[in-house]
């Protein structure tokens, strides 16, 4: 097969691009792949960049994204059919449903990564109309059971696949297991991850956090931490995959205080590398932590710091509890994964051939009737 993963983005620390590049380069190994986008940092392996004239669809800026939106689509639409033309791919694989209107009556799947609840009436109508558009796609793919629920209300359910993500095997505990006595945060500096209330939570209990990412909250929270003087917060921004790993495989748990997440995959690479992790019981969060078992699920606050501060005096509990985690995140396997994509794949390549084939018999069925075509 020829595949075409898309996104307007392809950039090392984001979640729905780690996801192409891990489908990308398993799947590389067998088929002709191709990422398509229009921003990257990323490495070629097992697959082709296709960097194109496009803009990133999405911004804060809901005035400025209406007003680009249709412009930026055709945009889109005129590059992809410049490269279809040439390269004649099989399927589009979508990672950003507003790319969808782009993809119009080519064989396109779009993997729903979601987008963070927003009291916005505007932004909120928007992403309804976005969503409405994969009323046309034969099938939908979702990377949870929480975010194949929401879409379920727009898309018959019998359209939706669940697929989750996986974890790479670089993701694994070091040889002699280190705990360095930190938490650790890893993901955007955004509005709903909450981040503040893990600055609070360090000077509350006098612990370390360490935070990985960026986003446009950086300065407000850095800010806020030395307001509050919450001095063993260190923000070390966007970081290399090895220094990532590394933070991981050293860190005492991971702590997430996010109030939505399609799927969670940071506490699945803590838990590769058998580290426990406490999240909120929202989004797709409870698919991948296991509650009293891989870590914790809580439901507020107050809860988030009483599990956070168990965690901090018993290191036994953190040992038994990432044991368990690693044991747990071998059900989580990118190849495993990228064998459903290949399937699903291969489904849809199907169904359209069939569909080829039932017209041609149909047409050939009545000429050889003897109907006039004339």
């Amino acid at each position: 097969m020829r595949i075409a993963f898309v996104n307007d983005t392809f950039l090392e620390g984001r979640g729905a691009d780690t996801v192409i590049y891990e489908l990308a380069r398993r799947l590389g190994q067998k088929h002709e792949v191709f990422v398509i986008t229009a921003e990257t940092d990323m490495p070629e392996e097992n697959f082709k960049i296709l960097k194109i004239n496009a803009k990133k669809l999405l911004t804060e800026n809901l005035i400025r994204d209406s007003l680009s939106y249709f412009p930026n689509i055709f945009r889109f639409r005129k590059e992809i059919s410049k490269l279809h033309q040439k390269y004649n791919f099989d399927i589009f694989n979508v990672h950003h449903s507003s790319l969808n209107l782009a993809f119009m009556g080519l064989r396109t799947i779009v993997t729903w990564h979601g987008s963070p609840p927003t009291k916005n009436i505007a932004r909120k109508r928007w992403n309804k109309f976005i969503l409405k558009s994969l009323k046309k796609n034969k099938v939908s793919i979702a990377i949870s059971n929480f975010m194949k629920k929401g879409l379920s209300r727009i898309i018959p359910d019998y359209r939706i696949k669940v697929n989750y993500n996986g974890v790479s095997s670089e993701f694994k505990p070091k040889t002699k297991k280190t705990d360095k006595g930190y938490m650790l945060y890893v993901g955007r500096l955004e509005e709903h991850k909450f981040v503040h209330e893990l600055v609070r939570l360090s000077k509350e209990t006098s612990s370390t956090l360490n935070v990985i990412g960026s986003g446009p909250l950086e300065n407000r929270l850095k800010n806020f931490a030395k307001k509050i003087k919450a001095d063993k917060v260190e923000f070390l921004g966007k970081v290399s995959r090895k220094d990532l790993i590394k933070q991981y495989q050293e860190c005492s748990f991971l702590i997430s205080a996010s109030k939505w997440e399609g799927f969670g995959l940071i506490f699945l690479e803590a838990a590769a590398c058998a580290k426990p992790s406490i999240g909120y019981n929202r989004g797709g969060i409870p698919e991948v932590i296991k509650d009293k078992e891989t870590g914790f699920v809580v439901k507020n606050y107050l809860e988030l710091k009483e599990k956070a501060e168990r965690l901090i005096k018993d290191k036994k509990l953190r040992k038994s509890m990432g044991n368990l985690a690693l044991k747990h995140s071998k059900n989580f396997s990118w190849e495993r994964s990228s064998k459903e994509y290949e399937k699903i794949f291969e489904e849809v390549k199907r169904a359209n051939l069939w569909k080829i084939i039932i017209k041609y018999r149909k047409v050939k069925k009545r000429n050889s009737s003897g109907d006039s075509i004339y």
